[in-house]
């Protein structure tokens, strides 16, 4: 994740804390979210530490849908703003439901608590781009593609 992202979500996220206000979602390209060396971020189950483990399900998802498009949700600030915090995947993909299910249940160390059909993504939900801009949710579907959620708890 770069510094105009981490600007953004940072802002973002103090701003609707501050007015309590929680209705928007903020995702990231998984690319940008998921970088092993990247401190700032941490995607994490409370089984497993790191990220690594996380990608390979990802990276096979990836070569079954070329299309595809994965994004982490972020979900909120800890260590005094100094870490954002994330346990769910979006996913946007021309798979069924149940070859996305076989990709990430496929690891016996690392399988999710739940993975499902997001049924609307019109909700207020955004993607944090390389230079800090927000694209909507909806403007990142293709027609022929479903979209799902993928959380480990």
């Amino acid at each position: 994740m770069n510094n105009l992202q981490k600007g953004t979500i940072l802002t973002l996220l103090k701003m609707d804390e501050i007015n309590r206000n929680y209705t928007n979602t903020y995702w990231f390209s998984y690319k940008d979210y998921m970088d092993p060396e990247d401190d700032f971020t941490d995607f994490c189950c409370e089984c497993l530490e790191g990220k690594q483990e996380y990608i390979v399900p990802i990276e096979n998802l990836m070569d079954k849908d070329k299309t595809a498009k994965i994004f982490v949700q972020v979900y909120g600030l800890e260590d005094k703003d100094r870490v954002i915090t994330a346990d769910t995947l979006i996913i946007f993909s021309k798979l069924p439901l149940a070859e996305i299910k076989q990709i990430f249940n496929e690891p016996k160390d690392i399988f999710p608590s739940d993975i499902g059909e997001e049924p609307d993504v019109s909700q207020a939900a955004f993607l944090i781009g390389d230079t800090g801009e927000l694209i909507s949710s909806t403007k990142l579907l293709h027609k022929e593609q479903s979209v799902y959620y993928c959380w480990w708890d």
